[in-house]
């Protein structure tokens, strides 16, 4: 069945908007920035795409991003080269659709990443928005944690092991390597999700691969408050140098006011943050794990054997994509492993035919529907 002319708000949706939108696959952050990155990005994930990240460290890579700090790019060729934000903006209601753009506006809050950590990432805390500390083109930073891959015995650091005053937790914080005691660390596998809102004091560990979906205002970057770093030193290009090198800037003043460490303790707190997904199991052995929606987006694990077909829709919104796994063709384009897409409002729905068995996570605004049906 065709579809009829959709809304862009300045114009009608172009044929090229009724497929998927393929993003820049090498969205990868700096080791400057992330010092603690290691290979399973380059080696895992992005190989076929990007040959280059053979054996590079990335600890970072911005999938599906509007925020100015590494925002995503659109890949030439499809009708529209340029940032994804000046993309939205060109088409918002054909992209977003207009049920969206009539309650929120033109804006684009959801920012995906894949992380890895070769070595554990620093203690932090993100603010909420509006905090004193932010700056105007700042704002806070709600997020979650799909865990995808563990080595053995790695996990990651949330909360306290016991409970302890600020008073207490400022002066461990501040002298050497007393705060590694204090740390609550929980061992995860793969297939485990985490909610870390604004004040939940968070750390990813080493050996964890992570698909991190985050909420950012539009036209802002998120901020993270480092509140311990392992005491570690790093030269200008992020290499540990214990001797010579220099340790990243703490907020610990600026952090304390955000969390309790009286009451973010032990088990019962990190039970809190852990959310458990409604599986839905389809013909031909398709498995969708869709995830308890926050109040700013919800993810959904879609799996799919070689040979299978799945008919994606998502009404009230849009979608972000990236393929973690396999090959699917989808409205005449092939999605491999690494490949971050847009999904437009103006495509729905999408059926994705499995070339190889296949795995990708799709995040969607909190107030829009995914639904997910096989197709015979």
């Amino acid at each position: 069945m065709s579809k009829g002319p959709v809304s862009a708000g300045s114009g009608m949706a172009p044929d090229w908007l009724r497929s998927p939108i393929l993003l820049s696959p090498n969205n990868f952050t700096p080791l400057t920035r992330t010092p603690w990155g290691g290979q399973v990005i380059g080696e895992r994930y992005k190989l076929d795409l990007v040959p280059t990240a053979r054996g590079q460290r990335i600890g970072e890579s911005w999938e599906f991003s509007c925020d100015p700090a590494f925002p995503s790019q659109v890949v030439p060729g499809q009708g529209f080269e340029g940032p994804l934000l000046t993309l939205i903006e060109r088409y918002p209601e054909a992209i977003l659709s207009p049920e969206l753009v009539r309650s929120k506006g033109v804006s684009c809050e959801i920012l995906l990443k894949l992380l890895d950590a070769a070595e554990p990432l620093s203690l932090q805390v993100h603010p909420a928005d509006g905090d004193r500390f932010l700056t105007p083109g700042e704002c806070g930073k709600p997020e979650s944690w799909l865990i995808l891959a563990a080595a053995p015995g790695a996990g990651i650091y949330l909360g306290f092991s016991r409970a302890v005053s600020r008073e207490a937790l400022r002066l461990a914080l501040l002298d050497g390597d007393k705060a590694k005691d204090l740390l609550n660390f929980v061992a995860v596998k793969a297939g485990d999700f985490f909610t870390i809102e604004p004040g939940v004091t968070h750390a990813i560990g080493a050996g964890v691969t992570v698909l991190e979906p985050q909420r950012i205002l539009t036209g802002k970057t998120g901020k993270t408050y480092r509140l311990w770093d392992w005491g570690r030193r790093y030269d200008k290009a992020g290499r540990l140098d214990p001797l010579h090198g220099e340790a990243r800037p703490l907020h610990v003043e600026e952090s304390l006011p955000l969390i309790d460490p009286e009451r973010q303790v032990g088990t019962a707190y990190v039970d809190s943050l852990r959310r458990q997904p409604k599986v839905s199991a389809l013909r031909g052995g398709i498995s969708v794990r869709e995830f308890p929606a926050n109040p700013y987006y919800k993810t959904v694990l879609c799996s799919q054997p070689a040979g299978t077909e799945l008919r994606l829709r998502i009404e009230g919104g849009y979608g972000a994509l990236l393929m973690l796994s396999g090959r699917v063709t989808v409205a005449g384009k092939s999605l491999v492993t690494g490949q971050p897409c847009l999904l437009p409002h103006a495509a729905m729905p999408m059926p994705f035919k499995a070339e190889l068995a296949s795995e990708y996570a799709v995040l969607a605004p909190a107030s829009a529907t995914i639904g997910c049906l096989d197709v015979s």
